[in-house]
Parts: structure tokens; sequence; C-alpha cells
């Protein structure tokens, strides 16, 4: 598999202005790290080296081992602090990747770490990449009680691509296999880059998904196991939001977990991108939702059902998974309105959804200094009526509080297809974006 590097202009552009200071990158796993790294130090003087699940002396020995032999040279120390000291003039760019392993294994290397960078790395023209996939273990760098706080002032947390980027990889599927693509497994880029766009995205599923051997089979599990102490409990964490648990109580219920407790652990998966807490836009009160679309898939159509696989006899729900596939096309339709926004067409100032008892609005944008208000619906269907959608979001409109005497309405609906198109609803600006459209917002192709 040959990883693509696509977008990270801005992470590239912090890497190149930040030499000869040292430097944190962290993010979930498979999200780019390694080949941001990479990129950056192409063609640079560089060492690269991977930590593994070790004790310091033994990684110790293997790093200057490898160093040696990777510039031909004998260099004799028998502490990281003698090893900088003795190359401290040669302008190399040092990567330490999977950095957290380390820490996890050895708490005392933040402390030695500490000196190297306050006694050797000032006073020098080395650069110090630190690189992590364990991201709890990474941020906890930058607590006041750890040894290095203040030490790394430049840290990069690589995140998903957004999903105008899926284009990049699969050139050849159109929209709508894209979007399913992206409901699977995000904008991981090594997750994307599985899929073949010479076959259909069922033969994908089937590849990819559905087969023990294969690589998404269980790669959340294998996640969860490998970065967190109790995976079992996070785990049901997991399955308790995605079975529509959004509440503290009715989570720890469902996962057999002390409500005093539950925070914590919420907040390690928020931590490492799994889940989030959605607040609705003028309310303070969020929902727990789960935020990798990975996991997501994985935890609604892979892993109820495997006996079925085991045995052979899965039959994909398509009726559940079209209605799956809706609430990440409102993702994708948030991520629309925020590039109209940086391409100059719209002049709002903050986006987000509402809802208030049983009333709900996909989305909602506002420009605060002007009182302009658009409400917005997404819907995963072909051949929409406008028309109807927006005398429904008419009337959910009264009940959101904003200005209400004095801001101006407008009106968005986000569809496959229209049967009826509308510019203009009850003195309100319309505007409606189907599949094409949002091809050309999103920059997969020019308009003509």
């Amino acid at each position: 598999m040959i990883l693509k590097f696509i977008d990270r202009e801005d992470e590239f552009e912090i890497l190149k202005n930040s030499l000869r200071n040292p430097i944190l990158i962290y993010g979930k796993r498979r999200v780019g790290k390694t080949e941001l790294i990479k990129q950056f130090i192409k063609n640079k003087k560089s060492f690269y080296f991977i930590f593994h699940k070790n004790k310091l002396e033994t990684e110790f020995q293997r790093f200057v081992a490898k160093f040696n032999k990777e510039f031909n040279i004998f260099i004799e120390a028998k502490s990281f602090e003698e090893f900088f000291e003795k190359i401290k003039n040669k302008g190399i760019i040092i990567v330490f990747d999977e950095f957290s392993y380390l820490v996890e294994k050895n708490p005392e290397v933040s402390s030695i770490f500490q000196e190297i960078i306050d006694e050797i790395i000032k006073k020098s023209n080395l650069t110090l990449i630190f690189c992590g996939s364990l991201i709890g273990t990474m941020e906890s760098l930058f607590s006041y009680k750890n040894p290095l706080y203040g030490r790394i002032k430049t840290r990069v947390e690589l995140k998903e691509l957004e999903f105008k980027y899926i284009k990049n990889f699969l050139p050849n599927y159109s929209i709508k296999n894209l979007i399913k693509v992206y409901a699977c497994v995000g904008g991981v880029p090594a997750y994307i880059a599985e899929f073949n766009d010479k076959i259909s995205f069922e033969k994908n599923l089937e590849k990819l998904f559905f087969r023990k051997e294969s690589f998404f089979y269980d790669d959340a599990e294998r996640i969860l196991k490998d970065e967190l102490r109790e995976p079992d409990i996070y785990f049901r964490i997991i399955e308790a939001i995605a079975n529509g648990e959004t509440t503290l109580g009715n989570i720890a219920s469902y996962a057999y977990v002390d409500i005093t407790n539950l925070l914590k652990y919420l907040k390690i998966l928020e931590k490492m991108n799994i889940i989030k807490k959605i607040k609705p836009l003028f309310l303070k009160k969020g929902l727990w939702k789960l935020a990798d679309n990975y996991f997501n898939f994985w935890i609604n159509f892979i892993y109820p059902y495997s006996e079925e696989l085991e045995l052979g006899t899965y039959n994909f729900p398509d009726e559940k998974f079209n209605c799956y596939v809706s609430f990440i096309f409102e993702k994708i339709c948030m991520q629309a309105i925020i590039e109209m926004i940086k391409q100059g067409k719209f002049n709002f100032t903050k986006t987000g959804k509402w809802w208030y008892k049983d009333k709900e609005l996909d989305l909602v944008a506002l420009d605060e200094p002007g009182k302009k208000i658009m409400l917005g619906e997404c819907k995963w269907k072909e051949k929409i009526n406008a028309l109807k959608i927006c005398k429904k979001l008419a009337e959910k409109s009264v009940h959101v509080k904003w200005n209400n005497e004095e801001r101006k309405e407008s009106f968005a609906v986000f569809a496959k297809s229209f049967s009826k198109r509308i510019k203009e609803f009850e003195g309100r600006n319309v505007y409606c974006f189907d599949l094409k459209d949002l091809e050309i917002i999103l920059g997969f192709f020019k308009e003509l």
C-alpha cells in the first residue's frame, strides 16, 4: 500500500518554521504522522528512530547502534545525555517516533529529556521531533506537573483529512461512493488508501470488512487493547453511545461504570477523537456522540454480526446503512458550508447544530455582526422537493431563540438531487445544493 501525501500544507509550514526547536507531533494511529515527517526530512540531514515498548537501556542501545550504522561512525555513550553532548553540533534532525511507548514504559524519560533540552539542545543546532500515537500520553507532556512542561513549544496535532481530499485517493469514484467510503473510515489516509476505486464500493466492503483476515475486521479492538489499560470498559462506553445512549446516567448504566468515574473515561476517548460532546447552538448542555467514522461503522455493522460473518451468512443491512450515511452526510454538508465561508460566499461567524425538545436542525450558521441566520436541512435522498423542506424549516425557525425580532433568515437544503428547487420562500433566500453542487464547492472539478 502506497500512501499519498495530501494536504498538510499548514503543518508542513509549522515544521519549517520550527527548526532547531523541539517539536511534538501527535494524533491517532494511521492519520499520517509518519508520512508527514518523512516528507519533511526528505533531503535533509536526519535520523529517524521508532521506539518499541522496552526498557530505557534496551532502547538506548538500539538507538545508538542504528545511528552509528546509518552515519557510518562510532559514537560511544552510556546515556542519551552523553550521546547528545557528543553530537550537538552535527546539525541533524532527530525523529523519535512512538515516543509515547518509551514514556509509558519508562516514566523517568521526561526528566532525562528535560535536562537534554535545557542543558544541551538550547546550545546546539539539533532539531528534535517527538512523535506518538498515544494521545493521552503525548498531551501529558504539556501538563504542569510534567518535567517537559514548557520545553516543547511547537506542537502539531494531526487531524483526519476533510472529506474534500478523498477524491485525491479515489479519483474514479463518484461522489456518492466517496461519501460511503467516508462513512466507513472517515478521513484517515491509511484507511482510505485500502480502498480500490477500480472495483465497486460493495466489493470493497466485502474484501476489507467482511472477512476475518481483513484489515478492518477487528482494527478497532486492536486500537483499544494497544492504547488503553481497561479496553473492555472503553468498548462498552463506545457501544453505549453507538446504541443511542448520550447522557452520563444512561452511558454509565449501559457500560456498568460508576458514574463518578465515567467522565474520566469519556475524556480519554475524546482525546483519542473517538467520541465528541456535541453542543447545540444557544444551549449549554450537550450529548456524547461517536466522532470517529471507522469506530462508528465498525460498532454498527461489523461487531454485532461477528457470528454471521464467521459462518458466511452475513447479509449487509442496506437500509440501516443508508440511514447511517444520512448522518455522515450532515457532517459533509457542514464542511461544505465552512468551505463556502472560506471562499467568501458567506460571511457566517459561527456554525453548528441545533435542537430543543422534539425540534432539530441539521445545521445552523450565524452572521453575528449582521444578525443573519441560515437554517439548514440535509436529506440523503433523491428528488427532494425544496418547497416542502422550507415549510418545515419555517415551522422550526420560530423555536430558535436568537435575535428573533431583528434577524434576517435564509434557508439551505442539501440533497442527492431535487425534483423542485426554489430560490425564495416567504421573503427568505433559499440555497439548494445537490451532489453536483457539492463537487464544485469542494473542488472536485471546476465549474464550467
